[in-house]
C-alpha cells in the first residue's frame, strides 16, 4: 500500500468562505433547469460585473447541451471551486454545477482530455481544425479576455489505476500534449479542473457529442506534426510544471522515506524532520518552487502514513535487516544466473557465484553499519 498524496483541500468545511452569487437553479433530481429571465436579459452585455449565461452561445437548445454534458462528464462527487484561494473540495454534482470550476474527470477514469489556451483568439484556434487537430466537444470561453478551456471526449475512458494499461496512459498523455501543441495551449495547465460550462460567468460553445478513440486522435495529430517524440515522457519528468511538481516531489520523497527510516527507529519526530528537510531540498530544484503550505502537506502525508501503516516501521530494525539481506541475496542470485555462461556465476571457476556475492555484500553492509554505530557511540 502506498501513502496517499496530500489532498487539494485547503479549508475544512467549517472554514470555507461563503459567497453569494447568482448561479443556476437545480432541480430536485440534480439536473440543471433552463436559464431564468434575469439571466436571459444579460445576453449581449458581458463584462466582469455583468455575466451572461454562456451555454446559450451557438444556438444549441438548453436541453441538448445539458444532455451532452451529463453524458460526457462522469464525476459523481467532483472537486469544485469558485476562487481557488478559497479552497477546492469535493461536492455533490448539483452543488458543483453552481461553481465556476469543476473537476474535468474522476481521479481514476480519464474520459475527457482538457486543454487551456491563454490567448485572446483561443476559440478561433480551437475551431480551426482543418489538417490540424480534431474538433473539441465543448469550448468554454472567458468573455472578458478571450481565454478558453476545451475538452475532447474519449470513446473508451482510460483506467488510471494500477489495474489499467500503462501504455494507454502514456499514449493518452501524448495525445493531450499533441492537442496542447496544436492549439497553443498552456503547458502549465494540470487538466484537473475546467471551467463550468453552465456557469453564467463563461460563454460555452457545444460543438458536437461524438467521442473519439486515441488512435483516431493520433491519426489526425501525427500527420500534422504535433505528436511528441519518444523521449518526451522523460523530459516531462525532468522539467515538471504545474500540478506535476506536487506529484514529482511526493513520489521522489516517498521512496527516500523508506530508506531513511533505518536511521530513525523509535524516533518519529526525528523521522518527520528528516522527511520535511528532504522535501524542502528537492523543492529548491524546481524552477518555480512550491509554497510552504504544499510542502507541509506533502511531508506530513508521507511521514504520517509511514509511521502509522508501514510494516517496515512497525516491525522494527530486525525485520528491516532481514528483508535487506534477502533483497541483496536475490540480486546476487539474479546476477549469478545472468553470468552463469561466463567465468563465475553459479558454476563459477575464477569468481564466486552470484549467490555467494550477494551474501558477501550483505555481510559487508552489516559490518559497515556496525562500524558506523560503534564510531557514533565513541
Amino acid at each position: 500500500m502506498k501513502p496517499r498524496p496530500a489532498p487539494l483541500d485547503r479549508h475544512r468545511p467549517s472554514d470555507r468562505p461563503r459567497h453569494r452569487q447568482e448561479s443556476h437553479p437545480v432541480s430536485p433530481s440534480g439536473l440543471l433547469l433552463p436559464p431564468t429571465a434575469s439571466q436571459e436579459a444579460l445576453r449581449g452585455s458581458l463584462s466582469d460585473e455583468n455575466l451572461g449565461p454562456g451555454y446559450l452561445v451557438g444556438g444549441m437548445p438548453f436541453e441538448a447541451a445539458t444532455a451532452i454534458w451529463e453524458r460526457l462528464w462522469t464525476s459523481r462527487y467532483p472537486l469544485a471551486a469558485d476562487a481557488f484561494d478559497d479552497g477546492v473540495w469535493r461536492q455533490t454534482r448539483a452543488a458543483a454545477m453552481t461553481r465556476q470550476h469543476v473537476e474535468l474527470h474522476p481521479k481514476h477514469v480519464w474520459g475527457l482530455i482538457g486543454v487551456d489556451v491563454d490567448h485572446p483568439d483561443a476559440v478561433l484556434r480551437m475551431v480551426s481544425t482543418v489538417d490540424n487537430h480534431p474538433q473539441p466537444n465543448v469550448i468554454i470561453e472567458n468573455p472578458v479576455n478571450g481565454h478558453a478551456h476545451a475538452a475532447w471526449a474519449v470513446t473508451t475512458p482510460i483506467n488510471l489505476t494500477n489495474y489499467g494499461s500503462r501504455r494507454s496512459v502514456r499514449y493518452g498523455l501524448s495525445i493531450e500534449e499533441a492537442l496542447r501543441r496544436a492549439v497553443g495551449g498552456d503547458p502549465h495547465y494540470p487538466a484537473r479542473l475546467i471551467k463550468n460550462p453552465f456557469h453564467p460567468r463563461w460563454m460555452t460553445h457545444f460543438i458536437h457529442a461524438d467521442t473519439s478513440t486515441l488512435d483516431r486522435f493520433g491519426g489526425i495529430l501525427t500527420p500534422a506534426g504535433h505528436m511528441p517524440g519518444r523521449g518526451w515522457h522523460n523530459q516531462r519528468r525532468r522539467t515538471p510544471v504545474g500540478h506535476s511538481r506536487n506529484e514529482t516531489l511526493f513520489h521522489g520523497v516517498r521512496h527516500y522515506a523508506y530508506r531513511e527510516m533505518r536511521h530513525h527507529w523509535g524516533d518519529p519526530e526525528g523521522y518527520r524532520a528528516a522527511i520535511a528537510r528532504e522535501v524542502a531540498i528537492r523543492n529548491a530544484d524546481f524552477a518555480v518552487p512550491l509554497g510552504v503550505t504544499e510542502l507541509g502537506h506533502i511531508s506530513t502525508s508521507i511521514a504520517d502514513w509511514t509511521i502509522r501503516y508501514s510494516r517496515m516501521w512497525n516491525d522494527g530494525p530486525a525485520a528491516y535487516d532481514k528483508a535487506f539481506r534477502a533483497i541483496q541475496a536475490a540480486r546476487g542470485r539474479k546476477g549469478g544466473v545472468k553470468g552463469s555462461g561466463r567465468n563465475g556465476g553459479l558454476t563459477g571457476n575464477s569468481r564466486p557465484g552470484g549467490h555467494a556475492r550477494g551474501e558477501d555484500r550483505a555481510d559487508t553492509s552489516d559490518k559497515l553499519r556496525d562500524m558506523v554505530v560503534t564510531a557514533a557511540l565513541l
